[in-house]
C-alpha cells in the first residue's frame, strides 16, 4: 500500500476479504466461510437498496432498520427451536452477521455523501486487516479525509506511525512493570480476585480494596492505549492519518472530556450511530434537554445495546430475556455514566486560577469518578449488582 498509493483502497479491499475469508476458514469451516459470504453479498444489497429508494422507509432510516431488524432476528432465532445442527448453524449465522453489521452501518451513513465509494471500496473497512476489532474505527467516509495526497503526506504519516508504534511498546514494558511492582512486589490482589474474595465473604482492609481498584484502573487505560496506538500505527504506515485512539485521558478536567480521549473511536461510533439521530429529531425546543437526551441515548442506550448484543453466546446459552436481566450491573454503569456525562456536558465551566484549583482538583474528581464507576463495568455477569454495591460500600469501610 506504501508502494502504491495510487491502489491503496483497493489493495485495503483485497487484504480485508482474503483475511476475513481466511480467518473464516481457520477458525471456523466451510459453513463459516458461506456465512461471512452471504453476510457480506447481504451488505451489498442494503448499501445499494439505501442508495436506490432514498424516499423509502428504509433509506430515510437505514440504521434504525439494520440494528432494529438484526435485534428482532435475535428475539426470533431465540424463539425458534428446531433443535440439532440446524440450531447451531443458525447461531453461527448470526455470530458473523453480529460481527459486520457494526461495520454495515457505517456504509449506510455514508449512503448521502457526494464522494461516496462504491460498495467495492466500503468492504475495505469491514474488519480491517490490519486490526480485527468488534466495533469499527469509523467507515469509508473517514477514510477519504485522512488519506495522504501526496508523498509528503505519506512519509509523515508513516514516521508518526513508527514512532506511535515505538510508544505503545515502551507502554507495554510500563504496563508489566506496574503489574510486577503492584501484584508482584507490593502483594496487591487483582480486582477480580478480590471481587471473588468480596462475594466470598472473606475480609480484607479497606485501602486494599482502593490499591486493587486504582491499580486496575490504570491498567485498563494502559492497555487500552497500548493496542489502539498499534491499530492506528498500521494505519498511518498504510497512509491514513488517522487520530489516536486515546490521548492523554489523565489531563481531562471534566467527565465529558476524559470520554471523549480514553476510547475516542468507540465514542465516536456512539456518536454517529446513537447521538446524532437523537440530536437531530427530538427535543428541538429545548436546547439543553437536546443534549442530555443524545447523549444519554448514546452513553446509555447504545452503549447498552452494542455490549449486549456482542455477547450471542450468552443470548444463546440462557435465553434472551435471562441474558437482558443479567445484564443489570453493565445497565446500572452506562445509566450513571450517561448521566455523569451529561451534567458535564451542561455545567459552564469556569477556568479558576492556580495550578491546584485549576486542574489538579478537577483532574482528580474526574479520575475519581472513572475509578469508582468502573466497579460496574462488567459484562462477565459473574456476580449480581448487589454484590458490586457491597464491593463500594467495603472501600468506605461500611462492612467488613
Amino acid at each position: 500500500m506504501a508502494a502504491l498509493p495510487a491502489y491503496r483502497r483497493i489493495l485495503l479491499t483485497c487484504g480485508t476479504t482474503l483475511w476475513a475469508f481466511g480467518v473464516s476458514w481457520r477458525v471456523g469451516s466451510f459453513s463459516q466461510v458461506i456465512d461471512t459470504a452471504v453476510v457480506l453479498l447481504l451488505a451489498g444489497i442494503l448499501f445499494h437498496a439505501a442508495i436506490r429508494f432514498p424516499h423509502s422507509w428504509f433509506g430515510r432510516r437505514p440504521i434504525l432498520a439494520l440494528f432494529g431488524g438484526f435485534a428482532a432476528i435475535v428475539l426470533l432465532a431465540n424463539e425458534i427451536r428446531i433443535g440439532g445442527r440446524m440450531q447451531s448453524e443458525m447461531w453461527k449465522f448470526l455470530q458473523v452477521l453480529d460481527i459486520y453489521a457494526w461495520f454495515i452501518g457505517y456504509s449506510l451513513l455514508d449512503r448521502n455523501s457526494k464522494d461516496r465509494d462504491n460498495f467495492t471500496l466500503q468492504l475495505g473497512t469491514y474488519q480491517p486487516f490490519w486490526r480485527r476489532e468488534t466495533l469499527p474505527y469509523k467507515g469509508a467516509a473517514y477514510l477519504r479525509r485522512i488519506e495522504a495526497r501526496n508523498p509528503e503526506g505519506l512519509a509523515i504519516a508513516q514516521i508518526k506511525g513508527v514512532k506511535l508504534l515505538a510508544w505503545s511498546y515502551i507502554l507495554n514494558l510500563v504496563l508489566i512493570a506496574l503489574g510486577r511492582v503492584v501484584h508482584g512486589y507490593l502483594g496487591i490482589p487483582n480486582y477480580s480476585d478480590l471481587l471473588a474474595l468480596s462475594v466470598q465473604r472473606v475480609s480484607f482492609p479497606w485501602y486494599v480494596g482502593w490499591a486493587s481498584l486504582v491499580s486496575v484502573f490504570f491498567e485498563k487505560i494502559l492497555t487500552y492505549t497500548i493496542w489502539g496506538h498499534r491499530a492506528v500505527a498500521c494505519w498511518r504506515m498504510a497512509g491514513f492519518m488517522a487520530l489516536r485512539n486515546t490521548c492523554r485521558p489523565l489531563e481531562s478536567r471534566s467527565i465529558a472530556e476524559f470520554w471523549n480521549r480514553y476510547i475516542y473511536y468507540f465514542k465516536e461510533f456512539l456518536v454517529d450511530f446513537f447521538f446524532y439521530p437523537t440530536f437531530v429529531r427530538y427535543f428541538k425546543r429545548w436546547p439543553r434537554l437536546r443534549l442530555f437526551a443524545a447523549t444519554f441515548a448514546a452513553a446509555c442506550l447504545g452503549n447498552f445495546f452494542c455490549h449486549f448484543f456482542l455477547d450471542l453466546p450468552s443470548i444463546e446459552r440462557f435465553g434472551f430475556w435471562k441474558a437482558l436481566a443479567e445484564y443489570d450491573v453493565y445497565f446500572f454503569y452506562t445509566t450513571v455514566l450517561a448521566i455523569g456525562i451529561g451534567i458535564s456536558q451542561l455545567r459552564r465551566r469556569q477556568q479558576r486560577p492556580g495550578w491546584i484549583r485549576g486542574r489538579l482538583l478537577p483532574t482528580s474528581c474526574v479520575i475519581g469518578f472513572y475509578c469508582i464507576l468502573q466497579i460496574f463495568d462488567d459484562t462477565t455477569r459473574a456476580h449480581p449488582i448487589q454484590e458490586h454495591f457491597r464491593f463500594l460500600a467495603h472501600l468506605f469501610n461500611l462492612v467488613s
